[in-house]
């Protein structure tokens, strides 16, 4: 009946296998059609499917084009993709600050992968200057939240006493957090 809702959420339901077996080449085609009228979160997704491969040809630069639609919209999972695309020179030129600019402005507004993301920048000097109290914050931000990857990489700082106070009783739980 043309419910460009309808398509957006029978394009879940065939991605992520909700009460149905999964079905990435059913996924793509409904988030397209919701993607075309304009729905942010198809668009994101359609941007990820042409990232990643999924049913459809990996095209980074397709993955752009629909990650920029999805971001200026409002998507804010869109904007830490389209930041890991700038880290990575993924689809358009490596621009680590870009890149870091765009995952911090996504995990301000509580993107979870942007959070963990954002640490590793901080830890690593990605794009930004190395600072392990800030890797250390948003590392914990993210964890908390229940991000694994983010666990592990807190409980390490722990143990290491890097970007915060040695302290081994906090690397063992967040290490069994993290596992």
């Amino acid at each position: 009946m043309g419910h460009v809702g309808a398509h957006e959420w029978l394009g879940a339901m065939y991605d992520y296998g909700l009460g149905t077996r999964p079905n990435r080449r059913l996924a793509f085609t409904h988030y397209k059609i919701a993607a075309d009228a304009g729905r942010p979160n198809a668009e994101y997704h359609v941007g990820v499917f042409y990232h990643e491969g999924r049913s459809v040809p990996k095209d980074y630069g397709m993955a752009i084009q629909w990650l920029c639609k999805a971001a200026s919209h409002g998507d804010h999972t869109a904007v830490y993709w389209l930041g890991q695309c700038y880290l990575h020179g993924r689809g358009v030129a490596q621009d680590e600050k870009k890149g870091f600019r765009l995952e911090l402005a996504a995990a301000n507004k509580r993107v979870i992968e942007a959070q963990y993301a954002v640490g590793v920048c901080y830890e690593c000097g990605q794009g930004v200057r190395a600072d392990p109290k800030k890797a250390f914050r948003w590392y914990l931000a993210a964890a908390k939240r229940g991000y694994q990857d983010a666990a592990r990489n807190l409980a390490r700082l722990y143990e290491s006493g890097n970007g915060t106070a040695l302290n081994r009783q906090r690397a063992e739980y967040w290490y069994k957090r993290g596992s």
